[in-house]
């Protein structure tokens, strides 16, 4: 991957104050063991399951049991393939110095720490996705093919005027700002089972320092770019944060499928879950890190970036 342009440093990384101080001790691959594990409790959180809030599903408790599993082993199956697939190949690059942005030695040391640690979750959730299953008796492979990769591979046959490696670049950097915000209600969440807790838990821990370095990292990352690169990307930015944030609607089907559920009453299901206002709604609450990120880089400044936001249901 090289996407080499004139590279730029900020004058803030005169000041860089890493996250990763206290990284031997802290980090969950070199600090933490593979946990006991206890499944008394939910399996995920039914906020964080739309077809756990279905009549049809709630009023069963075998079926309410495994949506919530199944979600949990969605959960684990596209948390894994994010850092193998997206976030350690960009941590990569920039640590190589291929990418348009030049980093401090420092900054650069620091993302192979990142690299360590998304190896390290990849690792913990294929085993503890195995776990899960063993006690389930379910299998992810009912899921199917996660639909953000499918649909960002069409975002990107699409796009003609922006590098693929660019805008993996910025998925990354979208990706590590958001993860902490949506799961941060489950190591506390005293209904869910203490193993999902706490490895849920333990990752947080983790990307709560990735979200502070890819949050600083952002306006170096953004004024890198030219005047038209600035107004493209940040035209296709909420294009690329839909994509990532919409639900799953392909798992959704296969697991009513595979519950009993033909595919007309499956249909009917998903077109009650998943009302489009609802979905924008849900959506926007997830991008709060990322919105607050871009707008103090400035990009709704330039009015055809705000606007497409504004399109999106973003900025409202």
């Amino acid at each position: 991957m090289n996407f080499m342009a004139n590279s730029v440093t900020s004058t803030s990384q005169k000041t860089y104050d890493s996250p990763f101080k206290n990284w031997d001790k802290s980090s969950w691959i070199r600090s933490k063991p593979l946990r006991e594990l206890s499944f008394s409790g939910l399996l995920f959180s039914p906020e964080l399951t739309p077809l756990a809030s279905h009549p049809e599903i709630s009023k069963d408790p075998a079926l309410y049991e495994a949506a919530l599993a199944y979600r949990l082993l969605e959960h684990l199956q596209f948390t894994s393939l994010v850092e193998l697939n997206y976030v350690n190949p960009v941590c990569s690059d920039l640590f190589q110095g291929k990418t348009i942005i030049k980093l401090t030695e420092e900054q650069r040391f620091d993302l192979l720490k990142i690299y360590c640690d998304e190896g390290g979750h990849s690792l913990f959730m294929k085993w503890f996705l195995q776990q899960v299953e063993n006690y389930c008796g379910l299998s992810h492979s009912v899921l199917g093919q996660p639909q953000f990769e499918l649909n960002f591979q069409k975002l990107l046959d699409a796009e003609d005027s922006l590098s693929p490696n660019l805008i993996k670049l910025f998925l990354t950097n979208v990706i590590e700002t958001l993860y902490v915000r949506a799961y941060s209600s489950i190591p506390q969440d005293q209904r869910i089972a203490p193993a999902v807790r706490t490895v849920i838990g333990d990752h947080i821990a983790d990307e709560a320092k990735h979200y502070t370095y890819f949050f600083s990292l952002f306006p170096l990352l953004w004024n890198s770019l030219s005047n038209l690169e600035q107004e493209k990307m940040g035209q296709f930015l909420p294009r690329l944060m839909r994509t990532f944030l919409e639900p799953n609607q392909i798992a959704a089907r296969n697991v009513l499928q595979n519950l009993g559920f033909s595919a007309v009453n499956s249909e009917g299901i998903l077109q009650e879950i998943y009302v489009p206002e609802k979905i924008t709604q849900t959506t926007k609450r997830a991008a709060q890190p990322a919105l607050k990120m871009f707008k103090e880089s400035g990009l709704f400044s330039i009015s055809s970036v705000k606007k497409a936001f504004e399109d999106y249901g973003f900025l409202v």
